[in-house]
């Protein structure tokens, strides 16, 4: 039986297949996915477990004092090809203002204000993806949420108060066409509400491996979600 990636469409290779879970993880575009709607079989779909998500590249995960603690470095190539568009844009703005500044434009200047603004936005984004870890740490009394050293808004849950965590793909096409992807961790409370965690991961593999340390960490039975990503 031939096993193709539901996302990118890649043959998966035997190695990368758990028949007994009936899970298989893409070599190429990282995705982890069922194929169990494979057999018709219902029962067996919904008794099947997880593969165990290996840790991803640029994590780190240890133990400190009772507390667990994932770290996950926000750079990744991407931020290199945004560092020449940053580049760019401010140096265009530059030359703008620059110009309209000593040639007394005011309404030039004023024009340019907005573009501006996204110029700072952008360069702080990118500094920041040099520069940034996000910093989970779980103990029995609470979930935080840190990233810096530039500052980000953070979270922080009360331990208790988690009843699930599961994880949501973000799709996105651009005017041109192109498809990019995008993952999120999230919470469900026991008073029902849904606590957005963590978003922007590039991978399955790594919102699955956050979801998977911090079930295993609290001992919270892992259960299926509505809308969650494929398992």
């Amino acid at each position: 039986m031939q096993i193709n990636c539901k996302k990118c469409g890649a043959e998966i290779p035997a190695e990368n297949v758990n028949v007994e879970r009936l899970i298989a993880k893409c070599s190429k575009c990282n995705s982890v996915f069922s194929f169990a709607d494979s057999f018709g079989d219902a029962e067996r779909a919904q008794s099947v477990r997880r593969l165990n998500v290996p840790m991803p590249e640029r994590f780190k995960m240890e133990n400190v004092g009772s507390d667990l603690k994932i770290t996950r470095r926000w750079f990744s190539w991407i931020f290199v090809a945004l560092t020449f568009f940053a580049i760019f844009w401010n140096g265009f703005m530059a030359v703008w203002f620059g110009m309209a500044i000593s040639q007394g434009i005011w309404i030039m200047a004023l024009f340019g204000l907005l573009h501006g603004g996204i110029g700072i936005v952008l360069l702080y984004y990118v500094l920041s993806g040099y520069l940034n870890k996000t910093v989970v740490t779980v103990n029995r009394q609470s979930l935080e949420i840190k990233h810096g050293p530039l500052p980000y808004p953070g979270k922080k849950l009360n331990s208790v108060d988690i009843k699930q965590l599961y994880c949501k793909e973000r799709v996105s096409r651009s005017s041109k066409g192109s498809i990019s992807y995008n993952y999120e961790v999230h919470a469900v409370a026991r008073d029902g509400k849904d606590r957005k965690l963590l978003t922007g991961l590039g991978g399955s593999d790594q919102a699955l491996f956050v979801e998977q340390e911090i079930e295993r960490f609290l001992r919270i039975e892992d259960k299926p979600v509505a809308g969650e990503l494929s398992r």
